[in-house]
């Protein structure tokens, strides 16, 4: 784990938070909610078959740490493309205030009071944060959108609806599985080359007849590639640490969701 990453509890929510990031975050863990059997207890996902109004609690514990209403927290469908959306006053509270309207992948805002979600059991979130202009990202990136640059494209928005400087960008990539066991056949490496080109290479390692994929190193890339200087990487991997965390691979699809979210605090200057 990163030095600058830390796991915290507060009224039972376990989560992680870290240094890096000067706006309030965090990273779900499993622990913390009210679902039972094999989605006890912090699972946020509607659709993994649990109570909704189980699910629907655990946001409300959630809203309660942010000191906002549930309605505000914002959520999209994620499709594991390589789309970014602005959220507007007219977005606020999609997926739990209002109907989920949009399938895309990263949302940007600079309102303050609005969570942004962005959820994963694998795959990279990744929370931004520009002080200066005071806006923030969260990115969901597979391989697939990992591969199609959707984390630069994050970071290009934020430049242009908020004229953010990606110098002064916090990023921060959050648990998910690493290259030490995303092991896949040679379709995904394959496919990633011709996304990425030879930039792909230093990232796939082959053992055997499979293939172990850094996803992280990837998404740190090109966040350097898009100027971005302050980056931290947890180090935390979900299928290694799949009690903490909930992991596709590990349980084979029988699972919960976790949340990365960070939210602008009101400018009182």
């Amino acid at each position: 784990m990163h030095p600058q990453f830390h796991r915290r509890e507060t009224d039972g929510l376990i989560y992680y938070e870290c240094d890096a990031l000067t706006t309030p975050h965090l990273f779900t863990t499993k622990f913390g909610g009210v679902s039972t059997g094999y989605l006890a207890s912090l699972n946020l996902g509607f659709n993994r078959g649990d109570v909704r109004e189980n699910v629907l609690r655990n946001y409300d514990i959630l809203a309660k740490h942010f000191g906002v209403p549930r309605g505000r927290m914002t959520m999209t469908k994620q499709v594991h493309g390589d789309c970014v959306r602005v959220v507007d006053r007219d977005a606020v509270g999609m997926g739990l205030g209002q109907p989920m309207r949009w399938e895309t992948d990263a949302i940007v805002t600079n309102l303050p009071g609005v969570p942004l979600c962005g959820y994963y059991a694998d795959c990279v979130v990744t929370l931004l944060h520009d002080p200066v202009s005071r806006s923030i990202g969260v990115c969901h990136s597979g391989w697939r959108g990992t591969a199609n640059g959707i984390l630069a494209k994050t970071v290009r928005t934020m430049q242009r609806e908020y004229g953010a400087d990606p110098a002064d960008i916090e990023a921060v990539i959050g648990p998910s599985i690493r290259q030490c066991c995303f092991e896949t056949d040679a379709d995904v490496p394959d496919a990633m080359r011709e996304a990425m080109g030879p930039d792909c290479e230093p990232f796939v390692a082959r053992r055997g007849a499979k293939y172990f994929i850094d996803l992280q190193g990837i998404n740190r890339m090109r966040l350097e590639q898009a100027g971005v200087r302050t980056i931290v990487d947890s180090g935390l991997c979900t299928k290694c640490r799949h009690t903490e965390f909930w992991s596709h691979r590990a349980t084979h699809g029988r699972r919960g969701v976790q949340a990365g979210i960070l939210m602008l605090e009101e400018d009182h200057s």
